[in-house]
């Protein structure tokens, strides 16, 4: 941010078009980030067998990046902002670069569980830059009226990475082919990791889940090099000239920016109707080869419903923000009514899980599709009520406060998944819970505009 304060008529503004340069290239960091953070949970079963892992190990690797995530969000947003997004950038980029090298060191099982884990650690750590900044890029290169638009593009890609995992995992690492032995002969053909008649010796394509696995990772990692050559080639601190008024004006330092966060109430009630059930929900679909498990929903299918609920909750969220740009001042309305449409839909995605109303593949896709587009589509409207509700307090503080929450909600879900004999069945209804209790919380909110009143000279 630029330090000098200057009377608001007085400031010169202007907007770039490498603007959309260096959002592209945010973009291709929070999609790196996401993908490897996602790396286990699309490919649980294969996983499970090469690795030797259960459940509790898969999301044990997500939630150890959570919890590095939580210890290391507010520090990284602070030196975000006193160092600028360059800085940041390159810091983050080169942590998961590196952490993503180490995990292709070797497969042997408890070489591979440590690397897994370093990597884990490493990447939650820069994951507090692509997941809480969108709404400080957007607000340091991009004027007012396309704010809301580019923290939905910056958040979405961070979404699209999760979407891309469920695909890419899948498709180079092949779920097990179990050999069943009878006395007659040995048939050869998918079942479930599940079935307890099947025994660790009796999978017949084992080699080729581990170079699988060994070629995803390889992808990954190849892709986070260039990633941090593209920040390296070109992504400044800060634009010549700023593109708003709010941009060029000093913020409230970090010690009364957190007093004032704490104290403030309205930030409270948007940070936890949005954080419960977005952070529970992003979690949940990261492991719904994991939750779907026992209804006998394969690997592929669980990643096809991953990919779809994201990519198209994400598409969602940008026709939202820009949607939301002719409704002024609405936004509470917005995300009630997207809420009350995700209960429903979740609802009925409960009762065919529970099998109260008959199972139906295509009905689990829709319902699935159907809720991610309620979530994942208020996402970017939570960051810019955050920011307008937390202002002065700089962008980058209050999107890794709100992130913050966001995965102290997901660090206690998969704390639970971890727990033996608790099945998957609960995972689904808990996700309906946080829908429900985020709606009335909602209500409570009153909605301000504190940083669009002054870019659009409403205030001194």
């Amino acid at each position: 941010m630029v330090p000098d304060k200057v009377p608001l008529l007085s400031q010169e503004t202007r907007v770039y078009k490498r603007r959309w340069w260096i959002i592209s290239v945010f973009c291709l960091t929070a999609i790196l980030q996401s993908m490897i953070w996602n790396t286990w949970g699309p490919i649980a079963e294969s996983v499970e067998i090469v690795l030797n892992w259960t459940d509790g190990n898969v999301a044990f690797a997500s939630n150890l990046a959570d919890i590095s995530y939580l210890l290391c969000v507010i520090p990284q947003c602070i030196l975000m902002d006193v160092k600028g997004l360059r800085f940041s950038m390159l810091l983050c980029n080169s942590m998961f670069m590196v952490a993503s090298w180490i995990r292709c060191v070797s497969l042997e099982p408890t070489i591979a569980t440590a690397t897994a884990y370093i990597c884990a650690f490493s990447n939650g750590i820069a994951a507090s830059i692509p997941f809480s900044a969108p709404p400080l890029v957007a607000s340091v290169w991009f004027p007012p009226h396309e704010r809301p638009v580019a923290t939905a593009i910056g958040s979405f890609f961070n979404y699209f990475g999760i979407s891309l995992s469920f695909i890419i995992g899948p498709q180079l690492v092949p779920g097990p082919i179990f050999a069943h032995v009878s006395n007659a002969s040995t048939e050869l053909h998918r079942d479930d990791f599940t079935n307890t008649s099947v025994v660790d010796n009796s999978v017949a394509n084992i080699d080729n889940m581990e170079q699988g696995i060994l070629h995803l990772l390889y992808v990954q990692s190849s892709m986070a090099t260039l990633a941090f050559v593209l920040v390296l080639v070109y992504f400044p601190r800060i634009p010549p000239k700023p593109p708003s008024i709010t941009a060029s004006l000093q913020r409230t330092d970090y010690k009364h920016a957190v007093l004032s966060i704490l104290r403030n109430r309205s930030l409270w009630l948007v940070v936890i109707a949005g954080a419960l059930p977005i952070g529970i929900t992003g979690i949940w679909i990261a492991i719904l080869d994991v939750a779907f498990k026992d209804l006998g929903v394969s690997q592929i299918d669980a990643g096809w419903m991953g990919f779809w609920h994201t990519l198209i909750g994400c598409f969602s969220g940008i026709v939202i923000a820009r949607f939301s740009e002719f409704v002024d001042r609405r936004r509470k309305l917005f995300t009630t009514s997207m809420f009350t449409l995700a209960i429903i839909c979740c609802t009925w995605l409960n009762l065919i899980c529970s099998e109260i109303i008959e199972f139906d593949l295509r009905s689990l896709y829709v319902s699935c599709i159907l809720l991610g587009i309620f979530i994942n589509g208020t996402t970017p409207l939570f960051y810019e009520m955050c920011v307008e509700a937390s202002y002065p307090v700089a962008e980058g503080v209050t999107g890794g406060w709100y992130t913050l929450i966001n995965n102290v909600y997901g660090i206690i879900f998969l704390s639970l998944v971890s727990v033996p004999s608790m099945g998957t069945l609960w995972m689904n209804w808990v996700v309906l819970g946080s829908i429900v209790v985020a709606v009335p919380l909602l209500f409570l909110l009153k909605e301000s505009y504190k940083r669009t009143d002054i870019d659009l000279g409403l205030v001194d």
